[in-house]
């Protein structure tokens, strides 16, 4: 689970919608890029800092950056 200040990296082809609801910039990425979590949002979406603007991003399209991203699962 992803949380506030985790170093994420975005998917190649994900889409990113903007943080201020400004439906008419949604991005597709077309290299991985890197971003920090801001918050959680509903329905599977996060919001991240990426290339100095705020962006909603779907849970799939990121993933977690560091030395303990892999986690056991029991």
């Amino acid at each position: 689970m992803l949380t506030k200040g985790d170093l994420v990296r975005v998917k190649q082809d994900s889409f990113l919608y903007p943080a201020d609801h400004d439906h008419c910039s949604v991005k597709r990425t077309k290299h991985p890029k890197y971003g920090l979590v801001l918050k959680r949002m509903k329905n599977g979406e996060i919001k991240v800092f990426v290339d100095e603007r705020a962006w909603v991003i779907k849970d799939k399209c990121l993933q977690l950056i560091g030395a303990k991203d892999v986690r056991k699962i029991s």
